[in-house]
């Protein structure tokens, strides 16, 4: 019987009887704990096709994996077929016309080290091990943002294997409909995007690199984030800035697309912040720079993650209210609020020009909490449940990338006014719902 399930499927087919089950089933947020019907890694599109058609056949549910990061486990599923693209992990860069073809499953350390050697900057995420394909299809926001856009923001092409395995180019003149949702929405609910062909924007060398930090500091806390909004406001869309407060202090990093004096004089504001404990303004590689942040993530960890755009100022009051939110974290160090840069180039694309909704946000406000034992993950998810209830008082739609299964009404959260069309672009290319999860687009 279980000859007769495997035929038809091709590539690396991992079932749960395989010794490598119990690792390939895990995801990076160890807090997902699912058994997938069977793994299949494909080597090539026909793999992935095949693993479509077999699950048609067998009626099993798909799920489709990159790089195992999303946050709530939607690219695994107990019960499911998961489609991995780990495999497909080839580079092309054609240096003339400044473009390079990736495969769905290539992690982000390979890209920046393969483009480095070229001489590119790209604008991808931070954390290494995210693989290129969930990233681009939500959005794609990292420290080079403000300068050179989103990751989405870059994509000319990508290839995709629809429900009927047939392969599918889209781009600005064939399927464009398509290629409009895939730039912002496209993560798991078209198709399995195979790969995608980027044009490559900026030769550089070196970068100033900046980390800064108050720790043991908790009244630094509130001061961050009061000037954090002011010094956002005009901020030289050559720097890009993460920054995260926990209940002992305060985190700043980000990437300057200059030197390291101007970036002093950018940063002023912030260094004035009284009680700083640790201050790196140098002038690096981009790979280096890249890779010690990289390095700052763990192999893999338990949490809870999700993130809003945030639009307005915020108050005293709003952010008294944080900082008491703060001090009921269940962790002085892993219990976080996050902000991440926008503005810059990511203002400068139309609205209407992709998927992704939020352009004018000026900054995503994040809450998060980590731990270790699972019996410490209920009071690490109901900490982050109710901070999050009043952050989204003062913000105004979800990152897909962020997702977070218990908010309601999660198509408007992620997409906006852009739902009736990414409804009727999915009836058009998926009609039968093949692909999908617990907050894919439906038909």
């Amino acid at each position: 019987m279980l000859r007769l399930e495997h035929k038809g499927l091709t590539g690396k087919v991992i079932w749960p009887f395989d010794p490598e089950y119990e690792q390939a089933r895990q995801e990076y947020n160890r807090a997902i704990d699912a058994y997938p019907i069977a793994i299949v890694y494909c080597f090539n599109n026909q793999d992935v096709a095949n693993a479509i058609h077999w699950a048609e056949k067998h009626q099993v549910r798909l799920r489709i994996r990159s790089g195992g990061h999303n946050y709530e486990g939607y690219s695994t599923g107990t019960g499911k077929l998961v489609i991995d693209t780990t495999l497909m992990n080839h580079i092309e860069v054609d240096a003339i016309n400044n473009v390079v073809k990736v495969q769905a499953g290539t992690r982000l350390r390979k890209l920046y080290d393969v483009l480095y050697e070229h001489g590119y900057a790209f604008p991808g995420g931070t954390c290494p091990t995210v693989a290129i394909s969930g990233l681009v299809l939500g959005g794609g926001i990292g420290l080079s943002a403000r300068y050179l856009g989103l990751t989405l923001d870059s994509l000319l092409e990508a290839e995709m294997v629809d429900a009927k395995g047939n392969i599918i180019v889209a781009n600005q003149h064939c399927h464009s409909d398509l290629f409009w949702a895939l730039r912002g929405a496209g993560g798991g609910n078209y198709g399995v995007v195979t790969s995608y062909t980027f044009q490559l924007k900026k030769k550089v060398d070196k970068i100033t690199l900046f980390q800064l930090q108050w720790n043991n500091n908790r009244s630094a806390r509130f001061k961050f984030l009061s000037v954090w909004q002011e010094w956002l406001e005009d901020l030289d869309r050559r720097m890009s800035a993460f920054g995260r407060v926990y209940k002992q202090g305060v985190l700043l990093f980000g990437f300057f697309y200059g030197n390291p004096a101007e970036a002093r004089k950018i940063l002023e504001p912030i260094l004035k912040i009284p009680g700083i404990t640790f201050e790196n303004i140098e002038y690096v590689d981009y790979i280096e720079a890249v890779n010690t942040i990289a390095n700052t993530y763990p192999a893999s960890e338990k949490f809870m993650d999700t993130g809003r755009f945030m639009y307005k100022h915020l108050s005293k009051n709003n952010i008294c209210n944080i900082i008491k939110i703060l001090d009921k974290a269940p962790s002085d160090y892993n219990s976080l609020i996050k902000v991440y840069s926008l503005g810059g180039a990511v203002r400068d694309v139309p609205k209407s020009k992709t998927a992704f909704y939020y352009r004018k946000a000026k900054y995503i406000l994040d809450i998060s909490s980590s731990w270790e034992e699972n019996d410490e993950a209920a009071i690490n998810e109901a900490w982050v449940a109710k901070g999050f209830k009043y952050i989204k008082e003062l913000t105004f739609g979800s990152y897909v990338n962020f997702p977070y299964i218990r908010l309601k009404d999660y198509e408007r959260a992620y997409f906006g006014h852009y739902v009736k069309v990414l409804q009727s672009i999915k009836n058009k290319y998926d009609p039968c719902n093949v692909f999908s999860f617990p907050q894919s687009i439906k038909p």
